[in-house]
C-alpha cells in the first residue's frame, strides 16, 4: 500500500524525539520508501533538531482543534506575546457559535494584540478553498486534521500541531517543546 508523505508512521514523532526521525534499522521497505518521500517532500534532513525547523504560517482553525477549549488554551500561551517577525497568524474559528464565545470572553483580543489575523469561522486554509493557501515551499504549523500533499496549496508543508504548538511555534518562529510552553 503507498502511503502519502506524513501520514501516520511510527517514526514521525518528531516533537516527542524533539529530532527529525530517519528511517529505523527495523524499517520495512514501504516504511523507508514512504518516510524518504515525506523528508524530501517537507525539505527536511533526519537529525535536525525540531527547534531549527523554522515556520512561515501558523493556522489556528478547522472544525477539529478550534473549538472554544482549543482557543482558550492558545491564548493562554499567546497572553502577553507577540507573533515572530517572520511568521504570519491567523484563528478561523471552528463555528459561528464558537466565535461569538471566544469574543464574548475577549480571546479574539489576545490574538489580535499578539498579531494574529482575527477571521470569520470557516473551512479558510485547512483545505485552501479560498485565498488562504500556502505558496509552494512554504512550512506552516496547523491545527487542521490532515496534511496530505498540497492539501493547504500547491508545494505547501504542512505541520499538524495543537492549538498550544501552534502559538508557541507563533510567537518564537519555530517548532518548541510545549511542554516548556504550558
Amino acid at each position: 500500500m503507498s502511503r502519502g508523505p506524513w501520514e501516520s508512521l511510527r517514526y514521525l514523532g518528531i516533537l516527542r524525539r524533539r529530532v527529525v526521525p530517519g528511517p529505523a534499522a527495523d524499517a520495512s521497505a514501504d516504511d523507508r520508501e514512504a518516510l524518504e518521500r515525506a523528508l524530501a517532500y517537507m525539505g527536511l534532513e533526519p537529525g535536525t533538531p525540531i527547534q531549527d525547523v523554522t515556520i512561515d504560517r501558523v493556522f489556528v482553525g478547522s472544525c477539529t482543534n478550534s473549538r472554544i477549549e482549543d482557543l482558550r488554551v492558545a491564548a493562554g500561551v499567546l497572553d502577553g506575546k507577540h507573533v515572530h517577525e517572520n511568521v504570519s497568524a491567523m484563528v478561523v474559528p471552528g463555528s459561528a457559535a464558537v466565535k461569538r464565545m471566544a469574543e464574548e470572553e475577549g480571546l479574539d483580543r489576545v490574538f489580535r494584540d499578539a498579531g494574529f489575523e482575527w477571521r470569520e469561522a470557516g473551512c479558510s486554509m485547512c483545505l485552501a478553498m479560498n485565498a488562504d493557501v500556502l505558496r509552494p515551499g512554504e512550512r506552516c504549523a496547523s491545527t487542521s486534521n490532515r496534511n496530505f500533499e498540497g492539501r493547504q496549496g500547491r508545494g505547501s508543508r504542512t505541520h499538524l500541531v495543537s492549538p498550544a504548538m501552534a502559538a508557541a511555534a507563533a510567537v518564537s518562529g519555530h517548532f518548541v517543546d510545549i511542554r516548556e510552553w504550558v
